[in-house]
């Protein structure tokens, strides 16, 4: 596996629970239906912009991140683009998605598009996340990622392809990850540690990534460090 895009090539679609989001809201999604929205995500980020190089900054607030933040991470990180998580101006920013409610009415720079998961916005300029991704295709679009490439900016650095990568492999094995492990993810994207112990290690490992709080490992977040428990 060399590139992060990898982790939802099309042979490692399969019925295995992948996400699942307790609650009123409650969803679940398989390795397959994952990798089918991150495709289609995918492309839907590229026909406003995103690309090798591009920045996609991604709302997901303080706590858990909503499963249309999952699945817009890898759709930018399949094109080569560098997402940037809770960034605190949108200054170099290309494309934002987050919640509908933090983005209706939200001042952004010139040339930056906008689109909200949720509900539909009530603003025009600002695109509906899932219901303009339905019709999208999903099959992979041919970018050239480089594990070189740069694929996460946070306050604390910026983080290659090859490096999220080798700190998810290192993370699985150290916590003795397996495909019977619940690993709760409540800990905000904007913290590398947590993308890396929340997000990286249970897709390597074969484990799924629960929103909610029955889990066999916790990452939780506190001061912009994350926390991981067994």
């Amino acid at each position: 596996m060399d590139v992060l895009g990898d982790l939802v090539s099309p042979e490692r679609g399969d019925d295995r629970l992948w996400i699942h989001r307790p609650g009123p809201r409650s969803r679940s999604w398989s390795g397959e239906q994952f990798r089918v929205d991150a495709w289609k995500a995918s492309n839907l980020l590229r026909h406003y912009g995103v690309r090798e190089g591009a920045t996609v900054g991604l709302l997901d607030g303080d706590g858990p991140p909503d499963p249309q933040a999952l699945i817009a991470l890898f759709g930018a990180w399949t094109l080569g683009g560098t997402v940037r998580p809770n960034p605190v101006d949108m200054d170099g920013v290309d494309v934002v998605v987050g919640p509908t409610d933090a983005l209706d009415g939200r001042d952004l720079p010139p040339g930056c598009k906008a689109m909200g998961f949720g509900r539909p916005p009530d603003d025009p300029t600002v695109a509906h996340f899932e219901g303009e991704r339905w019709s999208e295709n999903p099959v992979p679009f041919p970018a050239d990622v480089k594990p070189s490439d740069r694929a996460l900016r946070t306050d604390d650095g910026e983080y290659t392809h090859a490096e999220l990568l080798a700190d998810g492999e290192q993370a699985s094995e150290k916590f003795g990850l397996g495909a019977d492990d619940i690993v709760a993810l409540r800990a905000s994207l904007s913290d590398a540690g947590a993308v890396v112990a929340g997000v990286l290690a249970p897709l390597l490992s074969g484990a799924t990534i629960t929103l909610g709080d029955e889990a066999t490992i916790t990452v939780t977040g506190d001061d912009g460090t994350a926390t991981v428990s067994r």
